[in-house]
């Protein structure tokens, strides 16, 4: 088992959003009614993990995620790669390349890691969600090949307890399988999606927030069902790229045209805009 310095809550809370802020976001609208189709995989490059200096990782990063292994993981749509990152004992950051181009992905979006430290890495231009081994960087497998169509460039991925969500960004949609890989469901879809990018599980609304980048809107969606529950979000949220969760009933959110990271709350959807130092409460309690 690795040893290594715990992330600072600073940097669990904002260093995701800050980045995905940041990042260019490929973001095209639908151009045409013919599908995407599904590219077959070829493996050219083994896949290694290997350390590289920070100087040299992008400095557009697409979605980034806390594994479960402590680890600050980030995709790189541009260059086709995967990094991570950790603090080591001196506080310094430690990077390092954990797939490389060449090795499947084409277009590396959505990434989640799962208990036994496996990366799970949504391939936007093949419709498929790959596996590697965080340990010795190894292709596992081709977790999902998508030739059905459910998929149409896949984007944000989230794991939960017995499922996989995966969102589909040109066909509007999120997409549920089952944890060896088949398909389950339509878990949610609907005109209001339009470019579901990022996803957030609220264990406290027992909700999921999905990003829709288009309407510039954050969609929620009951975590059993499915079924629409509300949105939020107004002019003040350009192109939503990156959602986390607060320790109190908050949710950020990166702007990424308007370079700003946003506080909502999570169970009214109401905008949190005071300075800092300034408390906001409701009859109920809920914002603060």
């Amino acid at each position: 088992m690795r040893s290594r310095k715990a992330l600072p809550l600073f940097y669990l809370v904002l260093l995701p959003l800050v980045w995905m802020g940041t990042a260019s976001g490929h973001g095209r609208k639908k151009s045409s009614s013919i599908p995407f189709m599904s590219l077959t995989f070829k493996r050219t490059v083994k896949n290694q993990i290997v350390p590289v200096p920070e100087s040299s990782v992008p400095n557009s990063l697409h979605h980034v995620l806390l594994g479960v292994d402590g680890m600050l993981y980030a995709s790189s749509f541009i260059t086709n790669e995967v990094y991570r990152a950790v603090v080591d004992e001196r506080g310094a950051w430690q990077w390092f390349r954990v797939v490389s181009k060449g090795t499947g992905v084409d277009g590396p979006t959505g990434l989640a890691v799962d208990k036994d430290l496996r990366l799970y890495v949504a391939s936007f231009g093949t419709d498929q969600i790959l596996r590697y081994d965080t340990v010795t960087g190894s292709l596992i497998d081709i977790f999902i090949n998508d030739e059905e169509g459910k998929l149409d460039c896949p984007e944000g991925l989230l794991l939960l307890e017995d499922r996989l969500l995966v969102a589909s960004f040109l066909n509007d949609r999120v997409v549920s399988y089952r944890l060896d890989g088949s398909f389950q469901e339509i878990f949610s879809a609907g005109w209001y999606m339009d470019g579901p990018q990022v996803m957030l599980f609220h264990p406290k609304t027992n909700s999921i927030f999905i990003s829709s980048y288009h309407r510039d809107k954050i969609v929620k969606v009951d975590a059993t069902t499915g079924k629409k529950q509300g949105e939020f979000g107004g002019k003040e949220l350009s192109r939503p790229v990156g959602l986390a969760a607060a320790p109190d009933d908050t949710v950020l959110c990166s702007s990424h045209k308007s370079n700003e990271i946003l506080r909502y709350n999570a169970s009214t959807g109401h905008g949190l805009w005071a300075p800092t130092g300034i408390a906001m409460s409701s009859a109920s309690g809920d914002d603060i």
